[in-house]
């Protein structure tokens, strides 16, 4: 209740020169914070909201909003994972680093696992995935 009174408490404070967002930041950080939507907007080319219409069509969704929200949702995800705009654009997600070794060689591991994926038969696939499933499991417990 408290989130929808101050959601819509904007057109009272308008008059006040408080925009929504301002009124929004007054919600407590609680859970109640990530129930309450906030509209954005942006431009896109024609060509991709002829795509769009032609999307919500075929994901038998109502409006283009209803699309496009569950669309941010998976993409925003997806760009914290990476740590940042420019590893989200090539694809990459961000990796936890140890200070047990150093970066230099946990660098080597990630892209010889990465070549792995991309270009060795599903059969060494398959092998690599074991191994690691074996020694994540034998190393991973807790002491």
């Amino acid at each position: 209740m408290y989130a929808y009174n101050t959601y819509h408490a904007h057109g009272r404070d308008a008059c006040q020169g408080n925009s929504a967002r301002d009124t929004l930041l007054a919600v407590p950080r609680t859970n109640i914070r990530r129930d309450v939507s906030y509209p954005l907007s942006f431009r896109v080319p024609l060509v991709q909201v002829e795509e769009i219409d032609e999307a919500v069509q075929r994901e038998r969704r109502k409006r283009r909003s209803d699309l496009l929200e569950a669309i941010w949702q998976v993409a925003w995800t997806n760009y914290q994972r990476s740590g940042s705009l420019s590893a989200y654009a090539e694809g990459h997600r961000s990796t936890k680093r140890t200070k047990r070794v150093s970066e230099e060689l946990q660098d080597q591991l990630y892209t010889a696992l990465e070549t792995i994926l991309e270009r060795a038969p599903s059969a060494v696939i398959e092998e690599v995935a074991r191994k690691l499933t074996h020694w994540a499991g034998k190393y991973g417990e807790e002491k």
